[in-house]
């Protein structure tokens, strides 16, 4: 009987090693397939920042109910780039180990309220759902699961065993949480939950210290939103407001839900290989497999009601069902637009009430006074078919969606990878090396780059002695950035304008899968083959911005959306430019009046980016109504103050002929 005792240890500690195995596997599994997007690009970029020692911010962004996240997170991602600079790939294995991390503390926890099995159990339920393998792995998530896992565990030895040091550590843990995003707020009533089970139990000088402690690692963060408290409540009641009409409705609590059941049966995960691609098997199997997941955690919480009526077990249940119910009020009622990740915050409930359900066979059996000698083999079996269902049908799913995102689906979705950024941006570095120049060229499509995920991207994996160049052109109105006396290098996503890059220029590199990214090599200004008519003038406003060029359609039809193009030179930019916003006008007027026939006004490049020598050849759209003798008027003025920029003989535009005919 010692043998078999001593046997049946070892080879549970072989199985829990085997699911620390797995979850590692599972989360270094191509570690270049990180969804690398605009919240992932940005906070590497922080992180790099740290890790380099460049700068030591308190806050990393905004979140939804417009109070400043905390830069926490970053600091966690920067403790990995330190040995290992310029390396995402590094952040992607700390991370992965944080999510292993959360794994053991699982297992522990499962211990404590249910013996070895459950423990097991839950640790390869957090091992394995593809879900929390694919939060763990990304650079920026809603909250660090370790820390909930932690925080529960932390609880249960307060309210349970009256742990001294688990007292402290709570309110630390608590901070850290907070820190890593303020969405832990909505654990305040679990906390209030576990307080309420025990209250002679927190009230002790431990918890007094630790929350010091936690009060003075928030201390510079709470101290800096403070400051921020003037701006804060037109953008938090803003965002409160736009979710709050539709909370209470039914089929917004059945979203919210669903949304849930998602994440913890570790359903519809092929959703990153892209919408409307063809489901597989994998993918099928995942619906049956969600159902037996979320079956074993409807047991498994009856398992814990039923503990009410066990004096023995009675605060055990209260401090698991009391966890739960916060977050879940929080999650469902509240006015904020909820997201897949959000749920998150209640792990790892769903990973003890199903382990709790899985075991709760052997549990019963266990109490018969007179059992079969195989029944407690088949209560046994019932727990470990359910384990290898889950290994087997949520790894290989996960394993499946890598495979399509690694032969190049879910650009749609998933977006492009680190390691097809990371591909094009060492392209980039070796063509520059070759042409000798220092700037890598990128359209983007929206207004600033600060919310573009490529120029986030670009900007992180570029190194320091290459300058990313943004610039935005609108989607019907290509424009173009080239230097005056050298050629250009444009890394680009596949997009309206790859037409007229492989027009006006040569294709050097191209990426993997069906929307690859590109580079493409255009010759300096003057080289360029489009059809400009040049002005003798070239006349220079003061703000450092000459018109040298225009290229009208002739005819140009009345009524008719068509393409004009205004070729700008950057010559040397006025020192206010960088704050002021200058942006050009464009009113087309009729010929020896001021009467305005259309208007379009814009520049593809923020004043803030001119450098000297930049030719900007900007396209507009434009309809002119009626066929006659007009005049484009083209000139620059200020959007933060409203004036305009003057030439030398004191006018403020230049105006161009324009002959209108008939369609």
């Amino acid at each position: 009987m010692m043998f078999l005792r001593d046997l049946r240890l070892f080879l549970h500690r072989v199985a829990i090693l085997a699911v620390l195995g797995v979850a590692a596997g599972l989360r270094w599994m191509h570690p270049g397939l990180v969804e690398f997007k605009y919240d992932e690009a940005h906070i590497l970029g922080i992180a790099q920042g740290i890790a380099a020692g460049r700068f030591w911010p308190v806050f990393s962004g905004g979140t939804s109910i417009g109070v400043q996240r905390s830069a926490f997170d970053a600091y966690i991602l920067a403790l990995a780039l330190i040995p290992a600079p310029g390396s995402p790939q590094a952040a992607v294995i700390w991370l992965g180990m944080l999510g292993v991390l959360a794994v053991a503390l699982t297992y522990l926890l499962g211990r404590l309220v249910a013996g070895r099995w459950t423990g097991l159990l839950a640790a390869l339920y957090m091992a394995v759902n593809p879900w929390l393998v694919f939060y763990d792995r990304k650079f920026w998530a809603h909250i660090q699961v370790t820390f909930s896992v932690l925080l529960l565990l932390l609880a249960w030895r307060v309210v349970v065993d009256e742990d001294r040091r688990a007292r402290f550590w709570f309110p630390v843990v608590a901070a850290l949480q907070l820190l890593t995003h303020v969405l832990a707020l909505v654990q305040v009533l679990s906390w209030l939950a576990a307080w309420l089970l025990a209250p002679r139990r927190w009230l002790r000088r431990q918890t007094l210290w630790g929350g010091l402690v936690g009060l003075a690692l928030m201390s510079p963060y709470l101290w800096m939103l403070a400051s921020r408290l003037a701006s804060f409540p037109e953008s938090a009641v803003s965002a409160w407001s736009q979710g709050s009409p539709a909370s209470a409705a039914w089929s917004v609590l059945a979203t919210r839900l669903s949304l849930a059941w998602q994440l913890w049966g570790g359903d519809r995960i092929f959703e990153l290989a892209g919408v409307g691609a063809p489901v597989s098997a994998w993918d099928a199997m995942l619906l049956w497999v969600r159902w037996l997941a979320l079956g074993m955690m409807f047991l498994g919480g009856t398992r814990v009601v039923l503990w009410l009526g066990n004096i023995r077990r009675r605060r055990e249940a209260g401090l698991l069902l009391g966890w739960a119910l916060g977050p879940v009020l929080a999650l469902c009622l509240g006015p904020l637009s909820i997201y897949l990740q959000y749920w998150t915050v209640l792990l790892p409930l769903p990973a003890l009430f199903l382990a709790l359900g899985a075991t709760w066979p052997l549990v019963l059996v266990r109490r018969m006074v007179v059992t079969r000698t195989w029944t407690p083999l088949l209560a046994r079996g019932f727990a470990m078919a359910v384990a290898l269902v889950l290994l087997i049908f949520w790894g290989g799913a996960y394993g499946d969606v890598l495979a399509r995102i690694d032969a190049g689906a879910g650009i749609d979705t998933f977006g492009h990878p680190l390691r097809d950024w990371q591909a094009a941006a060492d392209a980039a570095v070796t063509w520059a090396t070759k042409l000798d120049v220092d700037q890598v060229k990128t359209p983007i499509f929206a207004d600033i780059p600060e919310v573009s995920s490529t120029a986030a991207a670009v900007s992180d994996l570029l190194p320091h002695h290459l300058h990313p160049r943004f610039f935005y052109p609108k989607i019907d109105a290509p424009a173009l950035l080239l230097h005056a006396s050298e050629p250009s290098l444009y890394l680009v996503e596949t997009s309206d304008m790859t037409p007229v890059l492989a027009q006006l220029g040569q294709e050097v590199w191209r990426g993997q899968g069906d929307d690859p990214l590109l580079l493409y090599l255009l010759p300096a200004a003057p080289k360029i083959e489009l059809s400009t008519t040049l002005l003798p003038d070239r006349p220079v406003f003061d703000v450092g911005m000459a018109l040298q060029a225009y290229a009208f359609p002739q005819p140009w039809p009345a009524g008719e959306s068509v393409l004009a193009t205004l070729v700008w030179r950057v010559t040397q930019p006025a020192p206010d430019v960088f704050v002021r916003d200058i942006t050009a006008f464009n009113h087309i007027l009729r010929q020896g009046s001021q009467d305005r026939a259309a208007q379009v006004d814009g520049l593809a490049l923020l004043s803030r980016d001119w450098q000297p020598d930049d030719v900007l050849y900007q396209g507009y759209r434009i309809i002119i109504p009626e066929p006659g003798r007009y005049e484009w008027l083209a000139g620059l003025y200020s959007r933060s103050d409203g004036a305009r920029a003057h030439l030398p003989d004191g006018g403020d535009g230049v105006r161009l002929p324009l002959l209108v005919t008939p369609p």
